[in-house]
């Protein structure tokens, strides 16, 4: 309990940290290595608590880092790759805030209400716009929200049917939201300028892939259902759209990428909130400390993949396998195809897809070859939104499975697996087309 406390303690020291090298940059270079040192010391310290799928992640890094390293960095190399890294452990902290406010935000209940009374012949419409809408701001706390506007009496198969929809809904916004890890690792490669083109492109990405699969799954969806299915979102329409705006509005006003304007944005958002409902703060207060700690696999995993990335990408070993790339072999449009295609089914066998874009990214950024820089971020985003959604190591199966009590090899390899393959397979050859057209 004590050693918690001290991970705790750190944990925020490195989340505050990385708050300020935002806002003030090089001008707190010391700030910033303290927030370093304390990130490391977290990690130290989690290690040893890590689950066995956390250091499998984490063996297979080390591994393509000892392979892709040409050289031992120097001190000063590891330094700036915490430096990097740091703003990595202040998003997820972030985004814990933001899902245990959520639960107590008056109108995600209403809209909670308003799914619970669905009829059951549209659920399944209703349950997956739901969550890819909650899914563009809370990520997997969505499933929370969802999990509890079932009806009790729910049977097994009803369950299992939600839980599909509401992976699917929530995993594809990945898209296109900044608020998902999958954006800020993309961020790490592509500049803000095409980030926000790729971003765009993913919600017409995110719009195609929910009005062909809601026919197939939901039994003949029609428009009318659909709207109707909008309509329990109605409640949190207004709130949702004014985080957009003030995310957004930071970023671009001070040319901050996504993943700091929503390290910046979201406290202050909730510090208002919390000034005019003061009473929900112990709560609110309770669960992030909880979900901090309960979520360190998460955080030392993203943050060991970001030092690797970070380093790896500036290796000089690269080159080599830039050139290799580089050959008649492989086109540009087959990278751009099946960029999308390869994170997924690597996603399958339990490498994560924070190692196969890391990679990826880190290598076909540095390839003089014809891709517009925004369709690779959308491919990388595409192929992290898939891979997520129909493998046993994912975080968004593993909270599905345990909160709508379906076991998780049934989610990873039900229906959605086949969707997952389809999905990033159409949406890599679209890509690739779009590009031609380009180039």
């Amino acid at each position: 309990m004590h050693i918690d406390k001290i991970r705790l303690l750190l944990l925020c020291v490195a989340w505050s940290t990385a708050i300020i090298d935002i806002t003030v940059g090089q001008s707190a270079l010391f700030i910033a290595n303290l927030g370093v040192l304390s990130l490391l010391l977290f990690i130290v310290l989690t290690f040893g608590r890590l689950k066995k799928e956390s250091l499998t992640i984490i063996t297979i890094l080390v591994i393509v880092a000892f392979f892709m390293l040409d050289h031992l960095p120097s001190f000063e190399d590891y330094l700036s790759a915490g430096r990097f890294t740091l703003v990595f452990a202040a998003l997820l902290p972030t985004m814990t805030l933001v899902r245990s406010t959520s639960l107590n935000v008056r109108s995600v209940k209403n809209s909670q209400d308003l799914l619970r009374n669905i009829p059951t012949n549209i659920s399944t419409s209703g349950f997956q716009i739901a969550s890819h809408f909650f899914g563009s701001v809370i990520n997997t706390g969505t499933f929370s929200i969802l999990s509890a506007a079932l009806p009790e009496n729910s049977d097994k198969y009803y369950r299992k049917t939600i839980a599909e929809a509401c992976l699917r809904g929530m995993n594809t916004s990945a898209t296109w939201s900044p608020f998902f890890v999958a954006f800020a690792v993309g961020q790490a490669f592509i500049d803000t300028k095409n980030s926000w083109i790729a971003m765009a492109l993913g919600i017409l990405v995110g719009i195609l892939f929910n009005f062909i699969s809601l026919p197939i799954f939901a039994y003949g969806s029609t428009l009318n259902k659909i709207k109707y299915s909008l309509a329990c979102l109605s409640p949190v329409f207004p709130l949702m759209i004014l985080i957009m705006i003030s995310v957004l509005s930071v970023s671009l006003f001070f040319d901050f990428t996504a993943l700091s304007a929503v390290v910046l944005v979201m406290p202050v958002l909730i510090v208002i909130y919390i000034i005019f409902n003061f009473k929900n703060y112990f709560e609110i207060f309770s669960k992030t400390k909880s979900w901090l700690l309960n979520s360190s696999d998460d955080i030392t995993v993203i943050c060991i993949a970001m030092f690797f990335g970070y380093l790896i990408s500036h290796s000089n070993l690269v080159n080599d396998y830039i050139l290799f790339l580089d050959s008649a072999i492989f086109p540009s449009w087959s990278l751009l195809a099946f960029t999308p295609l390869v994170i997924t089914i690597f996603s399958f066998t339990g490498i994560h897809p924070v190692i196969t874009s890391t990679i990826a990214l880190s290598l076909l950024t540095s390839v003089k070859i014809d891709i517009h820089p925004a369709l690779l971020m959308q491919a990388h985003l595409v192929g992290w939104a898939a891979g997520t959604m129909s493998s046993v190591a994912s975080l968004s199966v593993l909270t599905c499975s345990n909160l709508f009590k379906v076991k998780s090899h049934k989610l990873a390899f039900g229906p959605n697996l086949l969707t997952a393959i389809t999905f990033s397979l159409l949406s890599g050859v679209l890509l690739s087309f779009i590009n031609s057209l380009i180039y």
